[in-house]
């Protein structure tokens, strides 16, 4: 198990976290727990949801103790260098928008980061959702909603900074 849901555990918390030291030891933390608490689990069919909420329920409750924004740095790059020129436009201008998405999710705070990584990156239902953070769906759609509300906020305020800069004289 630890092999086959690793990568996603990382993910998940490093999505939170944004520090690849802390977030491996908060996977480790997340698999140790999950051994721990195996017989609460009732389907074992849901493992890979049921430990992603406890490594991101880790990775909010670290983040509260330390109190402090931790930086984001990309994890993926632009690597063929033989590319056509469009292709390359299009490899920066997705890196650009998944960029945009990382400023984003950094300014959210850990409930709203957490209902959208669960929702969009681990493709739950809104009934796993519910199951996985103990709540009922209502509450589920109207929490995402409200984070995507956030995010749209965040982005346009930040499209609108850009387009402020562009109109600036030199």
């Amino acid at each position: 198990m630890y092999k086959r849901y690793y990568r996603d555990v990382y993910r998940t918390v490093y999505y939170i976290t944004k520090e690849k030291e802390l977030s491996q030891d908060l996977t480790n933390d997340a698999f140790l727990k999950a051994y721990d608490k195996i017989q609460s689990l009732d389907d074992i069919n849901k493992f890979k949801q049921w430990i992603c909420v406890i490594a991101a329920n880790l990775a909010k409750n670290h983040i509260r103790k330390q109190s402090k924004v931790l930086p984001f740095y990309p994890m993926e790059t632009l690597e063929d260098k033989h590319n056509t020129e469009d292709m390359v436009i299009e490899k920066i201008d997705l890196e650009e928008k998944r960029e945009k998405l990382r400023r984003g999710l950094q300014q959210l705070d850990p409930d709203a980061k957490e209902i959208l990584i669960l929702r969009y990156y681990h493709n739950l239902t809104y009934e796993e959702m519910g199951k996985a953070l103990s709540l009922k769906q209502g509450t589920v759609k109207s929490r995402l909603k409200r984070s995507k509300d956030k995010l749209f906020k965040i982005f346009n305020s930040e499209d609108e900074k850009n387009e402020k800069r562009q109109c600036e004289p030199i």
